[in-house]
């Protein structure tokens, strides 16, 4: 009997279902169709790469925030002291700053992850599912925002298809800028940008030092880096820029109606799991802070 499970994408949400089920005793893969893993949490050796914000949007993600906060602690993310005022889902917040190096290093020690491999093929059969017509395992999880486009069920001799709905593929693109002497004061909070950018975090790193990390507006996309970057400028009093470095990541977007919808078609099935990664406080109440989560797991 098959028991292993598998996850589809390294989010960091991912990594943190895969922790938590190799705790209960569950043999786990990950597979991931890039070469690193974090996804929209990516970081690299000079720390976050997109703006890593964990902070309260609805009333149930306020009632565990604290626990969740312990929680990820215990998985080895770190939080830094360095409040500056952050711009997160169209509100102002104070929030601190999150390390996830720790949390990726330690599942690529206890997980075993399979890199550079787009999941194109799903098939669930009597007694596992099928991945890639190679992979064979009793479950499987299927985040928000993975792209597939159909789920084959083969039962009783029958074939039936499950589409996947999904609005558009999206290019996002961020930028990390190290700053000197950066003000205090920043009148650009009023508007809810910072020059091109609509979402954003600053971090201290140093006494005079400050990293900006944030989101180019759509708008702002396709226009050349010099650009942004001098719109940035006009928008931020610092000093001097010691460098800026650009990123992008694809990412599925789905809306309400399609998530409800994903998930009505994923009931259809008895060993793909839906996986809520729409905020990562929400998939921690929704899973690991779930005494029901690991009913749903064959």
């Amino acid at each position: 009997m098959i028991k292993d499970i598998a996850i589809i994408g390294a989010s960091a949400s991912s990594c943190l279902l895969a922790l938590f089920l190799k705790k209960k005793k569950f043999g786990v893969t990950i597979f991931e169709s890039s070469n690193n893993i974090g996804g929209a949490w990516g970081t690299d050796k000079n720390g976050a790469k997109y703006s890593n914000i964990i902070f309260p949007l609805s009333i149930s993600e306020k009632k565990i925030f604290p626990k969740a906060l312990k929680y990820l602690r215990t998985n080895k993310v770190k939080f830094k002291k360095d409040l500056r005022k952050s711009l997160f889902s169209k509100k102002v917040v104070n929030a601190a700053s999150c390390d996830l190096n720790g949390l990726y290093n330690l599942t690529k020690k206890k997980i075993k992850i399979i890199k550079n491999t787009t999941i194109n093929s799903v098939k669930e059969k009597e007694n596992y599912v099928e991945l890639n017509n190679k992979y064979k395992f009793s479950n499987i999880f299927f985040p928000t925002y993975i792209k597939l486009k159909k789920i084959k069920i083969h039962k009783n001799n029958k074939t039936t298809n499950i589409l996947v709905p999904y609005l558009k593929i999206n290019k996002a693109l961020h930028v990390r800028l190290l700053v000197k002497n950066l003000s205090n004061k920043q009148s650009q909070f009023k508007n809810l940008t910072l020059g091109p950018l609509d979402r954003y975090q600053i971090i201290n790193k140093k006494k005079n030092i400050s990293q900006i990390n944030g989101r180019v507006q759509l708008d702002w996309k396709k226009k050349p880096k010099y650009q942004i970057l001098n719109n940035i400028s006009q928008a931020v009093d610092y000093d001097k820029l010691l460098s800026a470095k650009f990123f992008e990541y694809r990412s599925c977007i789905r809306d309400k109606k399609q998530i409800q919808k994903l998930k009505k078609e994923i009931k259809k099935t008895q060993r793909i799991k839906y996986l809520e990664t729409f905020t990562l406080l929400e998939f921690i109440r929704l899973s690991v802070f779930n005494k029901n989560f690991l009913k749903k797991v064959n």
